[in-house]
């Protein structure tokens, strides 16, 4: 029997994706804008509406193996050289019916920062936790208006909490505590994270409703104060006081060209 064929349409197919991956028990979760579409907890207003490209996951790294099988019973090509060459960080496979690529991260998420997920992927049962989705979209230097619009609609669609636990009923919120662990022990994750956090009330105001520009600006310094509050290890200190006089942060890899330039 042949594999089936993508669906055309992308949220779609990546909900079906999800289903046959969870069925065969494997811990993966969307990232990247799909994962932010799938936490419409309310109306999203227009301006933060976009389209989609790619789908992006997270793959426990002991599951690769059952992974590859599973996704070329659900369709998918993989990119086989790329994938014996770096499938231990990464891996790419292609929906060639709809000329789509599906990018794979194992075991976390690096751009310019690392963000360690091997043990985070069953918080949410489709997605990464809010607050992990919020820092893969705030880790990047120069971050494009896309990641912040998306930062912008995690902050808008969910109230920023202190706990750090399982999505469930009231639970599906920014966890401040994630935020706080990630930053408080890396001054150069701080900083990139805070630098582009910062920029979200200004593009609130040119794209929200004052009442909506007014709950996401709120919540943006909310974890502002919470994080700059927050104790922080002799390593955070030690780098703080060299500042940014030496880069403190990674350039992203390349795949063919920048992945910074088509970032989920």
């Amino acid at each position: 029997m042949s594999a089936p064929t993508p669906l055309a349409d992308i949220e779609a197919e990546a909900g079906r994706v999800l289903a046959g991956l969870t069925e065969r028990g494997l811990a993966v979760r969307l990232i990247g804008g799909l994962a932010v579409a799938r936490h419409r907890h309310r109306e999203v207003p227009q301006p933060l509406r976009r389209g989609y490209g790619d789908i992006d996951l997270v793959v426990h790294p002991k599951e690769g193996k059952a992974f590859r099988a599973a996704l070329a019973d659900l369709g998918y090509v993989p990119n086989v050289r790329f994938n014996n060459m770096r499938g231990d960080r990464r891996m790419l496979f292609t929906d060639e019916a709809n000329d789509r690529k599906l990018d794979v991260f194992v075991g976390g998420f690096q751009m310019c920062h690392s963000l360690d997920l091997a043990d985070r992927l069953r918080l949410h049962p489709a997605t990464l936790s809010p607050a992990d989705l919020l820092l893969t979209k705030l880790q990047v230097v120069e971050v494009n208006v896309k990641d912040l619009t998306d930062a912008l609609t995690i902050l808008l669609t969910h109230e920023v909490a202190a706990p750090d636990v399982p999505a469930d009923g009231d639970c599906d919120h920014v966890s401040a505590d994630r935020l706080v662990q990630v930053t408080s022990g890396d001054w150069g994750w701080y900083t990139t994270f805070t630098d582009n956090l910062a920029r979200l009330p200004a593009l609130a105001a040119d794209l929200l409703a004052p009442p909506d520009a007014e709950t996401a600006t709120a919540r943006a310094g909310a974890i502002a104060d919470r994080l700059a509050a927050a104790p922080k290890s002799f390593r955070w200190r030690a780098r703080a006081a060299v500042g940014r006089r030496i880069p403190w942060y990674e350039l992203p890899d390349e795949i063919g060209g920048p992945i910074g330039a088509a970032r989920p």
